[in-house]
Formats: structure tokens, sequence, C-alpha cells
């Protein structure tokens, strides 16, 4: 859960910009670009808003993620017929894959337990399971929310803390960018808008590298190694 408040964001982008009074970027303008940065942000690193929820499916293999949120992630594990009991993990399949295994998987004869899930690219509010649901099942999903808009200085980030540097950069990026038609402003735009996007590309690269997961990947080397 994020401590980082608008407000100290704000206050440290005035002091960069010199501006601590707020004359030439009133605080209202800099907390816009808060929200702006986040959009961003998540646009760029979805699980900077992850949620993880229960949802209850729908009769027939087309599913939707919660309405607050823009991507899913995952599809975890199978909650029973009241969300509450924990049962067995989905599969992601690929609807290549489902439609040339069976073309009429659509119409299979209902369960209540899902198998497999398929990631709708063109809508990615959008899933869908096989076999197709009964409308009774509940399932374990991670999605990405759409981050909530800041409106007083008093409230928390929607993102992570982690991406507060982020957001500061790409605020200052936006402020430098009001005085584009000044070269220092320009390339100080330019700069701050480089920062903000090898900050968050970097988060991303550091949690691929070090994704635990990936060591138990049949196709690594090191784990056909030590197999036995």
């Amino acid at each position: 859960m994020s401590t980082i408040t608008a407000k100290s964001i704000i206050d440290k982008a005035s002091v960069l910009l010199l501006d601590l009074t707020n004359i030439r970027w009133t605080r209202e303008e800099l907390l816009g670009w808060i929200n702006d940065a986040q959009r961003q942000i998540v646009i760029m690193s979805p699980n900077a808003t992850n949620k993880v929820s229960v949802v209850k499916l729908d009769a027939g293999t087309r599913q939707s993620i919660p309405s607050d949120g823009w991507t899913l992630l995952n599809v975890i594990r199978y909650m029973g017929t009241d969300g509450l009991r924990p049962g067995r993990a989905i599969r992601i399949a690929s609807q290549q894959v489902m439609d040339a295994y069976n073309p009429n998987w659509h119409a299979a004869t209902p369960s209540v337990v899902p198998q497999t899930y398929v990631f709708d690219q063109q809508d990615q509010t959008i899933f869908y399971v096989y076999p197709p649901n009964t409308g009774k099942g509940y399932v374990q999903i991670n999605y990405s929310p759409d981050p909530v808009d800041i409106t007083l200085e008093s409230q928390t980030i929607s993102v992570r803390d982690i991406f507060e540097t982020a957001i500061l950069d790409y605020v200052m990026y936006r402020a430098c960018s009001k005085d584009a038609e000044y070269a220092p402003g320009l390339q100080l735009a330019q700069s701050y808008m480089a920062t903000f996007v090898a900050a968050v590309q970097g988060k991303t690269e550091s949690e691929v590298s070090n994704d635990p997961s990936q060591g138990l990947n049949p196709r690594n080397p090191a784990v056909r190694g030590t197999a036995q």
C-alpha cells in the first residue's frame, strides 16, 4: 500500500523548479501531472497497481475482469462455488492452440470447474475459460486496476511507493516542457523523460531477471543439467 502523498511530490518538484510559491507552475497543475504520470507508469508496468481478487464466472466461456481494471495479469485458481474454497490451478492456453485442437470448445459441455483460460489480446479486460462455465464457479485473478486520480494533495499515490522518483521525473518533464521554446527547457524536459523511462523500464527488467520461477523453465540449460 502506498504511503507517499501527492503533497510530498509537489513540494519536491517546487524545490527543483525554484518556484516555492508556485507562481510559474501552480500546485493544481503539478497535481494533474502526477495523475498523468501514474497512468503512464501503469501502461509501461501493469503490475504497478496489481490487485488480486475473487470473481464469479458468467455462464459460458467469455468472462470479464472487475470494472476498475484495464488488463488481466493472471488467472490463478478455482475458488469453489462460494468463492472461499481454493481449488485446482488454472493454466493459460493460446487461442490458436485451443481453436486448432477443438474448434467447438466454446460450445463444449459446461462445467463449474475451469481447467484453462485464454487471454484476449484485443480486449485485455476479457478472458475465456474452458470448459464453458455453468455460471456458478469463482476464480481468483490478478489484474491491473486503473490508477485512481488524486484530487487532494493529502491523498497517497495510486501506484507503489517505489515509483515516487519516476513520478517526480515525469512531473519535471511536463514542467520543463512548458518552457520548451527555450533550448535549456527543452533539454531538461528530454533529460527528465529519459530518466523516467529508464526508471520504469529498469524495474520491469529487474523483475524479469529476478523472477524466482524462471529457474523452473525446462528450456533453461541449468535446470536440464540438474535433472535426474
